[in-house]
């Protein structure tokens, strides 16, 4: 667990957390308009706030400009005074398309909020956290479909029951706002059909508790995003995978992580990390192997 902490009393201070994503189930632009479909793994971000005599107090800024930035437009714009320290604890890898900024974002000011006693709808937070950069917009209950841009919610589905992913990092970093989106949209206008069908059947899956449906959709945008950032492991990585009983591979769209799907109830998480171990060796690393779960704010 990375930690950074300002001395802040855990006895009387309000502690949440916010989950880390395995990149998306499903990225593109469809009729112009930008969307994501958001993939919240069991990876979290950990935000601790306790009320202070004034001002925002955090500690390594250049670290958690972010935040910084986003609790004061919100604190602007809703007419609450500042007056908290915050420490962030967060799991999730950063540079890895994982949403480890908007996990931290998420878990702060709603925390924040909360301290101060204002209450904000989801809609209202997710235009709030995409004001300073692209979000997964973890905030939002269950799979979200979202403009990850302005923050729009265009919609969303239950989170799947028995799906779990071994997330793999490819190597590298990457900046979602450097992330390439000219090239990208070009390649989303020129497969409409391919990614509408790829979304519907997405959320299909999702809503009736279809793992494969949902896996082999994520594969499907996953593919597409090769043509946009490519991962050099990803096609023998998908074929080895299912052959072992694995449902398909998803992607980080603007980062370096691929997401091997499987059934948790088939129980496949060692077998699959051994396997990838003994073919990649050293040009990929285990992050782990987590739940998709339902986004939100939790309480710790």
């Amino acid at each position: 667990m990375q930690a950074t902490s300002i001395g802040v009393d855990a006895a009387s201070a309000l502690r949440l957390k916010a989950p880390g994503t395995c990149g998306e189930l499903m990225q593109g632009a469809i009729d112009e308009q930008d969307f994501l479909v958001n993939c919240p793994v069991n990876l979290f971000s950990y935000a601790t706030v306790e009320e202070h005599d004034d001002g925002l107090h955090l500690s390594d800024l250049n670290r958690f400009t972010k935040i910084r930035d986003t609790i004061s437009l919100a604190a602007h714009e809703y007419a609450f005074r500042l007056g908290h320290k915050i420490a962030i604890y967060s799991d999730i890898p950063r540079g890895k398309g994982m949403a480890s900024s908007s996990a931290d974002i998420t878990a702060a000011l709603e925390a924040v909020f909360r301290s101060a006693e204002v209450r904000l709808d989801a809609q209202l937070f997710a235009r709030l956290v995409t004001e300073i950069e692209p979000s997964d917009c973890v905030h939002f209950p269950g799979i979200a479909e979202v403009n990850h841009l302005t923050g729009r919610l265009i919609d969303s589905m239950p989170a799947p029951a028995d799906l779990n992913v071994l997330v793999v990092d490819c190597g590298g970093e990457i900046d979602t706002i450097g992330f390439d989106r000219k090239k990208a949209r070009a390649i989303y206008r020129q497969n409409q059909p391919y990614l509408k069908d790829a979304l519907a059947k997405l959320k299909r899956g999702l809503r009736h508790a279809d793992p494969l449906a949902v896996a082999e959709a994520a594969t499907a945008s996953a593919t597409l995003s090769q043509q946009i950032h490519l991962k050099p492991q990803f096609d023998e990585m998908l074929a080895t995978s299912r052959e072992l009983g694995a449902l398909g591979v998803n992607c980080a769209h603007s980062g370096t992580v691929l997401g091997v799907m499987y059934r948790a109830s088939d129980r496949l998480g060692d077998t699959l990390k051994q396997d990838i171990v003994r073919r990649f060796g050293k040009s990929v690393e285990i992050v782990g192997d987590f739940k998709i779960i339902s986004g939100g704010c939790y309480d710790c």
